[in-house]
């Protein structure tokens, strides 16, 4: 019975050995900092030496049960209302103490998708009569445009064998059987 069991993992994970398989990661930062209330709301615009004008903007900010400072600028050339670069000075004070009084959830989740679909794996070996998929074919780098042969659309592509202990790189010719098959007609 333990044979039996061990036969059918090692199968299964041979099997699997040829999928297609991918790596999706994705990391996600929340923060969980609620501003309840705003107290003494200061804006003051004051001119730079470069001919710029910066709006700076204070104020108290209650999160939770306790009040932060809150301090943000903004500098622009003098084109827009006062109010719209101050808008912009309070957006940043805000956004600057919520990251240094609250409390970040870093989220991360790893997935592997595995394919067997026989389609989308890359071919290991091409010879003159091989069909399959366009997006199975390695496209040449220099030869990239397409063109006709014997009324079909052609392009070029490369393919690499072992030969001994080497590897060796083929260049060879495709050419569209129906919409989305392609066949090795030349490989050289």
């Amino acid at each position: 019975m333990k044979k039996l069991i061990l036969a059918a993992c090692l199968a299964a994970t041979v099997a699997h050995a040829d999928d297609q398989c991918v790596l999706q990661d994705k990391t996600v930062t929340m923060g969980s900092v609620q501003i309840l209330e705003r107290s003494g709301l200061r804006n003051e615009v004051v001119p730079l030496p470069t001919g710029y004008k910066r709006c700076q903007v204070t104020f108290r900010a209650r999160i939770g049960v306790d009040w932060h400072t809150a301090f943000g600028e903004y500098d622009w050339p003098g084109d827009r209302p006062r109010e719209e670069a101050c808008a912009v000075a309070a957006k940043r004070a805000e956004a600057s103490v919520r990251e240094r009084v609250g409390r970040t959830q870093v989220i991360s989740e790893k997935v592997m998708i595995c394919r067997d679909q026989s389609d989308l794996k890359t071919l290991r070996s091409t010879n003159p009569g091989t069909v399959a998929e366009l997006s199975q074919f390695r496209p040449h780098p220099e030869y990239t445009k397409l063109f006709w042969h014997n009324g079909a659309q052609c392009r070029m592509f490369l393919d690499s064998a072992w030969t001994g202990r080497d590897i060796r790189t083929y260049q060879g010719v495709i050419c569209q059987v129906q919409d989305s098959k392609w066949v090795v007609v030349d490989k050289f």
